[in-house]
């Protein structure tokens, strides 16, 4: 089996010639080609290679052209053309610029109620239309629908869309579909119906008014058992904005029963429009803030400062009773660190002034009325000495930080005129010396002390990169050997990366982590003589990242089918898939 994804760029198919790669599935690859003879952009989808001679995909691969072919709806992305050349296919489609609400969630999160209801509303026009020609999608969902830059919604991805009443392409009593997004009675193995891409659109609007999914569980039984039984979360206790008129639609649309939920798109349509109808028209860079690409220290203040009007004094009491708020709550380590700093300054200033009296002994041992006052002058310059050089460590305040040269020497060296030192061997006796450096010394080092953790909230760093991740390739090596003969159904599939995934200068996704797969489908021919195949199919979905998450994959379907021996994938054979479009935080 051939893995290697072809070089197409510059190769021109009938009168298409593709340009880049858009995008990878599970069944094709997707490029951004021109049309030669009209003169415009359109999205060419390959089918992989190594499934052209698998009877299944090519079915399914030429069912959804035939699917497209039917539908033309400004909702919807249509089809141009299904080609062939040499041995490989192709469908051309409509090329939908924009980006999906997979993306739009993930980077807006929650969205107004009027917007919400006017995406919804977009979508189920589509599907109004698709229901009319007897077409179900079977798999809506956030990834599957496009927001263009004028703020249409279009349908996307037919590929395991169904004509109503015609053969199914899959297995009976087989689930097809994004399993978060399927309704209770499909789980249960009942017939897919326009109800049931109903309540996917119902998931989806829940979705998007609480950026939530309404069931999430750790492992697909559970989340299955969710989906049947429970209620999900109400809305309005996730977000108290939501109206609850609503909720009531967006329950509605969930219930497990399909006879009692909307008769039709046009009947959940008619139930959104008193929330959609004052919705602006979607303008994608008003929903979408701009991606970021690194979090570090902002300087909140200035922001919030420039904010303001030019007639509105930035101290005015109105504008203090708007901002003031939102300045204490991101600028609180600021507030914080300057709190202890008076703390410390004034703390130490009752310390020095507790040691003022300490003079005295010097005037008793002086002999004229006039030394006394000669001796407080340096007293006084050694107070305030230490109070600038310590408790001010941070600020340039300091003109003239002249600490004493040598403590044992008599302070009055640097303030006193030269007539006091001429008189100084005469007037202070050598015990006065001995005296002296017991209070000053012993003082010095108290301030440190005391002003040390001062700083330490300010330099506190908040240096926190977040880097975009937009469909980066990632190669990977099975981790142990894969047979259709000893495989399950469900089970666990282990992958290591082979090389380290940078983006932006950062390692996203290390060598040597683990991605992860699950086996979705094996047949075993054995003694059946209609069944001369063996075959197993098993998808990638998911990578540990560097920063402990988990990174989901796009997803990629791997499959084969071996006559009269089982399929087996040996450990260490390489794959490649594509990561999705995310932000990671390191």
């Amino acid at each position: 089996m051939n893995n290697q994804k072809p070089t197409l760029k510059g190769r021109l198919i009938q009168h298409y010639r593709i340009e880049s790669l858009l995008g990878e599935g599970g069944m094709g690859t997707v490029y951004q080609a021109t049309d030669t003879l009209l003169q415009r952009l359109v999205a060419v989808k390959m089918l992989h290679p190594h499934l052209v001679s698998q009877t299944s995909f090519m079915e399914r691969f030429r069912n959804e052209a035939l699917i497209l072919a039917r539908l033309n709806h400004p909702n919807i992305a249509v089809v141009y053309n299904f080609l062939q050349d040499n041995a490989d296919y192709f469908m051309a489609m409509e090329y939908v610029e924009g980006d999906s609400l997979e993306a739009l969630i993930r980077k807006a999160g929650a969205l107004s109620p009027a917007i919400a209801a006017e995406v919804v509303r977009q979508g189920l026009e589509g599907m109004a239309h698709a229901h009319r020609k007897g077409v179900l999608h079977r798999d809506i969902k956030p990834a599957n629908l496009m927001l263009t830059p004028e703020g249409t919604i279009k349908l996307m991805d037919f590929g395991i869309a169904r004509v109503s009443g015609e053969q199914r392409l899959t297995q009976a009593n087989r689930i097809v579909g994004t399993l978060e997004y399927m309704a209770p009675e499909l789980i249960e193995g009942q017939e897919p119906s326009p109800a049931s891409d109903l309540y996917a659109m119902g998931v989806l609007l829940y979705e998007l008014l609480s950026g939530k999914l309404p069931f999430a569980s750790r492992t697909d039984y559970e989340l299955m058992q969710a989906i049947v039984r429970e209620k999900p979360i109400p809305l309005r206790k996730l977000d108290g904005q939501i109206p609850k008129e609503l909720e009531a639609v967006v329950q509605k649309a969930l219930d497990k029963n399909p006879a009692k939920r909307f008769a039709d798109a046009k009947a959940f349509q008619k139930a959104l429009q008193p929330f959609y109808a004052s919705a602006p028209v979607l303008d994608p860079a008003q929903i979408m803030p701009p991606l970021p690409v690194t979090d570090v220290v902002d300087m909140q203040p200035n922001r919030k400062l420039a904010g303001a009007k030019k007639s509105e004094s930035y101290f005015s009491g109105r504008f203090l009773a708007q901002h003031t708020p939102d300045w204490f709550r991101t600028n609180w380590e600021f507030l914080l660190a300057g709190t202890f700093t008076l703390v410390a300054v004034l703390f130490l200033g009752m310390l020095l002034l507790d040691r003022k009296p300490q003079p005295k002994p010097t005037t008793k041992i002086g002999d004229s009325g006039k030394k006394p006052s000669v001796q407080v002058k340096p007293v006084v310059s050694q107070v305030t000495s230490p109070t600038l050089v310590y408790a001010e460590p941070r600020e340039n305040r300091v003109t003239i930080p002249e600490p004493t040269p040598d403590p044992v020497e008599n302070k009055p060296k640097t303030s006193l005129p030269k007539k006091p030192d001429v008189t100084k061997p005469k007037t202070v006796p050598p015990k006065s010396v001995e005296e002296t450096p017991v209070t000053p010394p012993k003082a010095e080092p108290i301030a440190p002390t005391t002003t040390e953790p001062v700083p330490e909230p300010v330099k506190r760093p908040v240096t926190r990169k977040s880097v975009a991740v937009r469909r980066l390739p990632v190669k990977l090596a099975l981790s142990n050997d894969l047979s259709s003969s000893r495989a399950q159904e469900g089970e666990t599939v282990r992958f290591r990366v082979i090389d380290a995934v940078v983006s932006e200068g950062e390692v996203v996704i290390q060598a040597g982590a683990t991605a992860f797969g699950e086996v979705t489908r094996i047949r075993q021919a054995g003694n059946d003589l209609f069944r001369k195949k063996d075959l197993l199919e098993f998808r990638i979905y998911a990578v540990e990242a560097a920063n402990g998450q988990r990174l989901a994959l796009r997803s990629a379907t791997i499959s084969e089918e071996v006559k009269g021996k089982p399929v087996v994938f040996p450990a260490g054979q390489t794959f490649e898939v594509r990561t999705g479009d995310t932000v990671l935080t390191f």
